[in-house]
């Protein structure tokens, strides 16, 4: 089906209504900031990335409409309105707890649980990258129904008892949460949702080959920006107490993190959109993937062991932290390298942007299913691409072998030759000039 193009103007209006609402909001922060509202809320740094991300948001929404995945793109769009909001509130919040207005209470409610939506909204923007039908698989239906009950959980069961007072996110003590087990099931349910997505893909692009596993990789570690930003999260807890680290700083740092996450997921659902993804953009992306995991580790471990409740000399802290920056960091290394390796091995361009090339005697479903399975996909890769079951995708598969007269024989892979049928069906439908 031949993709509809938006009007370029449009492409280019969400990228500058998304520059100019955060500017004005960061402006609006710095303000305060210099008014005397010194918390992290307005921190410059943290309040530019968020703005930063917000407008990569927006041109990937046009990056993605361009490719022909409005689905992603309205995930994108989403992606840029949420972080927005999440500065938005910040002013507010800050401004009426600083002059006592009345709808404090309201505000830092609504601020305290605006991160939430964001880590969700990052994955559905990726996953949705790679699908081929308009369909939402029951992974976005799952995440997307737990971050709105986690967010609502949120706001409704955890007060701060003192807010922008020099008391952040990240200290415990500081914040009052009702009904104590439901939010600490709510929070688990969220962190084990946020790995569905990631773990389909994964073990989709693993099980694939050529085109079709790199495009499902890369996806595959743009959604896992989120758990990660999550385990930062956690990490901060360690490093404040025992790591005694600055709370204020870190939680700015966790507002970048957030901040280059969303960025990270909208950069990676673009290639993942379009297809032939260079093996110089998998290697980055799944590199910088698996060394931001390994910084956590190093980070975690590295603060319990210097942690003044450990009491190790300053050599042995230094000898520790050296040795294990380097097996964990060059485990990562060496790790990425070699799964990047195998996401880019043998691409080759199969698809055709204007649909599958019609197979004689093939309904334009199998036909669809044949055009996936051509590119390297794997079953896992097709249901994943196509938003069905993988028994619906053997089903089809079967009627497809059938049909093209493929027995099972020994030393044959009908995959194989279903492929080679399709492949050799595209380049005649496409001529010799093409």
């Amino acid at each position: 089906m031949a993709v509809v193009a938006r009007p370029p103007f449009t492409d280019r209006l969400l990228p500058m209504a998304a520059g100019g609402a955060g500017a004005a909001t960061v402006a609006a922060l710095l303000a305060l900031r210099l008014a005397g509202q010194d918390g992290f809320p307005t921190d410059p740094v943290a309040a530019t990335a968020l703005a930063l991300a917000a407008a990569g948001a927006a041109v990937a929404d046009g990056r993605l409409a361009a490719a022909g995945n409005r689905r992603a793109g309205t995930f994108a769009t989403w992606l840029c309105v949420s972080l927005l909001a999440y500065l938005a509130l910040a002013v507010w919040a800050v401004w009426a707890v600083a002059t006592g207005h009345s709808t404090a209470a309201l505000a830092v409610a609504l601020w305290s649980s605006a991160w939430i939506p964001p880590l969700g909204l990052m994955q559905l923007a990726v996953s949705a990258a790679v699908r081929a039908s308009g369909r939402a698989p029951w992974t976005h239906r799952v995440l997307t129904s737990v971050i709105v009950v986690l967010t609502l959980t949120n706001s409704l069961l955890t007060t701060p008892s003192a807010p922008f007072t020099g008391l952040p996110t990240i200290a415990p003590e500081s914040w009052r949460t009702a009904l104590e087990p439901l939010g600490g099931l709510a929070t688990l349910l969220g962190v084990l949702t946020l790995l569905l997505i990631p773990i389909s893909l994964w073990r989709a692009a693993l099980g694939s080959a050529g085109a079709a596993r790199a495009r499902i990789g890369v996806a595959a570690a743009g959604t896992t920006g989120a758990p990660l930003t999550l385990c930062f999260c956690l990490l901060l807890a360690i490093a404040r107490d025992p790591g005694a680290v600055e709370p204020s700083l870190g939680s700015a740092a966790f507002l970048v993190t957030l901040a280059g996450a969303a960025a990270f997921s909208a950069a990676c659902a673009v290639p993942a959109a379009r297809g032939g993804v260079r093996p110089q953009h998998v290697a980055i992306v799944v590199r910088g993937t698996g060394l931001a995991a390994s910084a956590l580790v190093v980070a975690g471990i590295g603060t319990l062991i210097a942690s003044p409740g450990i009491r190790l000399g300053a050599t042995a802290v230094a000898l520790s932290l050296a040795a294990l920056t380097l097996v964990v960091v060059g485990g990562a290394w060496f790790g990425t390298g070699r799964l990047s390796r195998v996401l880019a091995a043998e691409q080759r361009p199969v698809t055709d942007k204007d649909g599958p090339a019609p197979v004689p005697g093939l309904t334009p479903r199998e036909a669809e299913v044949l055009s996936v399975l051509a590119e390297g996909a794997s079953n896992a890769g097709i249901a994943a691409q196509l938003v069905v079951s993988e028994r619906t995708v053997d089903a089809h598969l079967r009627a497809i072998f059938v049909k093209l007269d493929l027995k099972q024989e020994p030393g044959t892979n009908r995959r194989v030759q279903a492929a080679r049928i399709w492949l050799d069906n595209a380049a005649t439908n496409r001529g010799p000039g093409a």
